[in-house]
């Protein structure tokens, strides 16, 4: 019983960019998350043991990124992904979109999406 969560928006300010101003004034990014693993456990359960808690992601999600000060946003992304396969072996697929308002001053935001399929995994 696949099912997917999503956390929409996660606002993170931290230091990401190319650019000299960019590696010293802090900015937002917003993150959305989608990531589908098995429920089955959680259906039968009903303890929270048997879910992937999705503020832990949104919290370990934020954490990478003020900790890395990324230069790319693709590169964020593509270790956000491994750290959701890495942390949480049940996941076994993600998408991640990295949304940089002030990345183009004419446009509301630039943006780039992965997916991610996770290795050895029986689909």
């Amino acid at each position: 019983m696949i099912g997917t969560i999503e956390i929409q928006n996660l606002k993170v300010q931290c230091i990401i960019g190319i650019h000299p101003h960019e590696r010293i004034q802090k900015q937002a990014l917003f993150i959305d998350i989608a990531f589908d693993y098995d429920f089955e456990k959680a259906r039968n359960s009903e303890h929270v043991e048997d879910v992937i808690d999705y503020t832990s992601v949104a919290n370990q999600v934020k954490q990478l990124l003020i900790e890395k000060q990324y230069q790319l946003i693709e590169t964020a992304a593509e270790e956000i992904a491994a750290l959701l396969f890495h942390q949480w072996e049940s996941i076994r697929q993600c998408n991640i979109c990295i949304k940089k308002p002030k990345a183009i001053p004419d446009a509301d935001f630039a943006s780039i999406k992965i997916f991610r399929k996770a290795l050895n995994k029986d689909q």
